[in-house]
């Protein structure tokens, strides 16, 4: 019984920060609120961990906990769609700009092509891409975030790109590693 809640605290912690950070940026909160959120559950998660142990327990385990908490954030990030289409009509001439890189391995120059809309609902007012999205005069439907906290993109492009598979593997990582560091603090204390 000593050492049984120690073992289910490795496994908790992070099973359970993933999962309160995970529903906490899922909330569409303002991003100020939401990161201050995220920072107060990650101290949290590893306050835990560390009043697992003794003397602080494995130290690759609570990085392992702050590397697997940033990957749910971004994840969770990236698994969002904007929530609106707006029907838009591309209107005047749509501005061409270069922008080059410089340096040796540099990547390749970028042209952005600035759209100019006429959206129902009025916004959004312009979009720019890397393509040439209609002449002047045509259609194109855009997607946005009804409260603006991410940039427009093509309709087309809203799609969810979040994975798991990063953010538990990382979590359940930190988990072994406590359970070893814990099964190692037995066997020091047995020698």
């Amino acid at each position: 019984m000593g050492k049984a809640v120690p073992y289910t605290g490795t496994l908790l912690v992070p099973a359970v920060a993933g999962w309160l950070l995970w529903r906490w940026t899922g909330l569409n909160l303002p991003g100020v609120l939401t990161l201050g959120g995220a920072l107060a559950l990650t101290a949290a998660a590893l306050l835990a961990h560390n009043a697992l142990f003794r003397e602080g327990g494995s130290i690759a385990a609570a990085v392992l906990i702050v590397a697997g908490l940033t990957a749910v954030w971004v994840e969770t990030r990236d698994s969002e769609v904007r929530d609106a289409v707006a029907d838009c009509v591309v209107v005047g001439k749509v501005r061409v700009t270069q922008h080059p890189t410089f340096g040796e391995g540099a990547p390749e120059a970028k042209t952005l092509y600035h759209h100019t809309l006429d959206c129902v609902g009025g916004y959004p007012t312009e979009f720019s891409a890397e393509e040439r999205i209609a002449e002047p005069g045509g259609a194109v439907r855009i997607a946005y975030d009804p409260a603006h906290r991410m940039d427009p993109i093509l309709a087309r492009d809203n799609q969810a790109h979040g994975s798991p598979v990063i953010p538990v593997s990382l979590l359940a990582l930190s988990a072994a590693l406590s359970a070893v560091a814990i099964a190692g603090e037995g066997a020091t204390r047995d020698e």
